[in-house]
């Protein structure tokens, strides 16, 4: 029965193209139905040949190794946060192809398109879906320069949602900085201290390390090195902590939560104009330090900005020039 079936579907599908043969070819219309149905089975042959051809070559693509490498890749270059939603969004997507029967790498631009809609349907956030769909597109660029005969199906979509602008970018003045300090536990209080003063990012503090009158960490899978602040120093010690690695024990997703909380308290009490993040304690150092430098390469060196023109426009987007 199923033979049958077949049969019955590729009779048809030859039908359908001598039809159309006839129609768009004005040279061929002389020829005879059987000769048109002969040449249509010419044409269908040659792209199941070409269908198969491309078939055995994604199936050499071991897609599970090639994934694997490219978050790893993408772990030591940004953020576990990141790479945490590019995971979430290539399994989202595959998941999708699955259940519509596509292989993978086999995705075309239309259903690329088709996958963004469908999780924008679901009523996920604008940033979640635009972070899925960079992880995606940038897997598929990793795979295009390792596999010549992919193309990435996510170049040049118009269904990413569009990105809402972002808040304005706040700076806690030094009084608002004291008021923290000050509600802080000894632990959250030496992590403002490092942040505010040393300009660190929280991703850095899990791994800080202080030797002598220096510090080191790596963030964004870059290596960083400072000089310590003393008042840093004061508090580490107050708090009990361990100089060679005074955060180890926490994540900085910890430290950025019981920030949050912190602030939210704060702010509710009136203390704080804004509700400042543990990224606004960088904007704090940022200012300080090139109002009293006026050096921008002093303050690119400082921040760890990978060259000065990021520095410029960090600077700029807070007010300075």
């Amino acid at each position: 029965m199923a033979d049958v079936l077949i049969e019955k579907r590729h009779g048809d599908l030859v039908r359908d193209i001598a039809g159309r043969i006839a129609q768009q070819a004005p040279r061929l219309a002389d020829l005879g139905e059987e000769q048109l149905e002969k040449l249509a089975r010419v044409v269908v042959a040659e792209g199941l040949r070409d269908e198969l051809k491309t078939a055995v070559k994604l199936a050499k693509i071991p897609y599970r190794t090639e994934r694997e490498r490219f978050l790893e890749r993408a772990s030591r270059t940004g953020s576990q946060h990141t790479v945490k939603a590019y995971r979430a969004g290539l399994t989202h997507l595959e998941a999708w192809c699955a259940d519509k029967g596509l292989p993978v790498l086999e995705l075309t631009p239309a259903q690329a398109d088709d996958w963004i809609e469908s999780e924008k349907a679901r009523g996920l956030s604008s940033a979640t879906v635009r972070l899925w769909v960079s992880g995606a597109s940038a897997f598929w660029t990793w795979l295009e320069r390792r596999h010549s005969n992919l193309r990435n199906p996510f170049r040049g979509t118009r269904s990413r949602p569009i990105a809402k602008p972002v808040r304005k970018l706040a700076v806690p003045s030094d009084l608002e900085i004291r008021e923290l300090e000050a509600a802080a536990d000894p632990v959250l209080r030496a992590a403002i201290v490092m942040m505010s003063q040393a300009g660190l990012r929280v991703g850095g503090l899990p791994g800080l390390s202080i030797l002598g009158a220096r510090w080191n960490t790596t963030t964004k899978g870059k290596q960083q090195a400072g000089k310590v602040p003393e008042e840093a120093r004061a508090v580490l010690e107050r708090a009990g902590l361990p100089l060679r690695s005074p955060f180890s024990t926490f994540t900085a997703d910890q430290l950025r939560m019981r920030f949050a909380y912190l602030v939210s308290k704060l702010h509710a009490d009136g203390k704080l104009r804004e509700r400042y993040s543990v990224h606004d304690l960088r904007h704090a150092f940022a200012v300080r330090f090139y109002e009293s430098t006026h050096d921008v390469y002093q303050v690119e060196k400082a921040l760890g900005h990978a060259n000065v023109s990021v520095t410029e426009g960090y600077l700029r987007s807070l007010g300075l020039e």
